[in-house]
């Protein structure tokens, strides 16, 4: 490593240099003198061997680079960006803040007497539904027993219809809510 310095003229430049047995040269593919440019992403755009000189348009590819790194986006205080809804942000000092979203089944809350549901599109977080309210209107009633009643017929599954757990969808499911309701 001291002969580095024949290399960089005394200037203070970034070096790297790989010791025997050259693990980092051979993942590389790199020999003596090769140039490596990468981007901001870390893809190499860049790699020849240097030998001979720099290459004339090392400086323009440098700056064309630097010029595609994404910066801070400006933003206004208050403005929310809701394009991920399960990583909405929120401008907060003129620099984009992750707002925290906890939702209850990843959180190991229960849904008593219920089943999460998964999440509807551009939503983020699962829904917990009574069992037995294959309306989604929050009330168990006649019309969830008409719906559960097709799904049998049809050889359908909701797990909302599945009122006692085994993963079947059938008449006892069914009894047990028109149980529900009557009682």
């Amino acid at each position: 490593m001291s002969s580095l310095g024949n290399w960089t003229n005394g200037n203070d430049v970034p070096v790297c240099a790989d010791q025997s047995p050259y693990l980092i040269w051979n993942e590389w593919d790199a020999s003596q003198r090769d140039l490596f440019v990468l981007d901001h992403e870390g893809n190499v755009v860049f790699h020849e061997n240097v030998t001979g000189g720099l290459p004339s348009d090392l400086v323009s590819l440098v700056i064309d680079l630097v010029s595609q790194i994404p910066g801070d986006s400006e933003c206004t205080d208050g403005e929310v960006n809701n394009e991920n809804p399960c990583n909405p942000m929120e401008c907060f000092g003129g620099e984009w803040i992750e707002i925290i979203i906890d939702c209850p089944e990843e959180m190991g809350i229960p849904c008593e007497g219920g089943a999460y549901i998964p999440p509807a599109e551009g939503e983020c977080c699962s829904i917990c539904i009574i069992l037995g309210d294959l309306s989604g209107d929050g009330i168990v009633n006649v019309l969830d027993v008409v719906a559960m009643v097709n799904l049998v017929l049809s050889g359908g599954y909701d797990e909302v219809a599945d009122m006692n757990g085994d993963g079947i969808l059938n008449v006892l499911d069914v009894v047990l809510l028109v149980g529900i309701i009557l009682g």
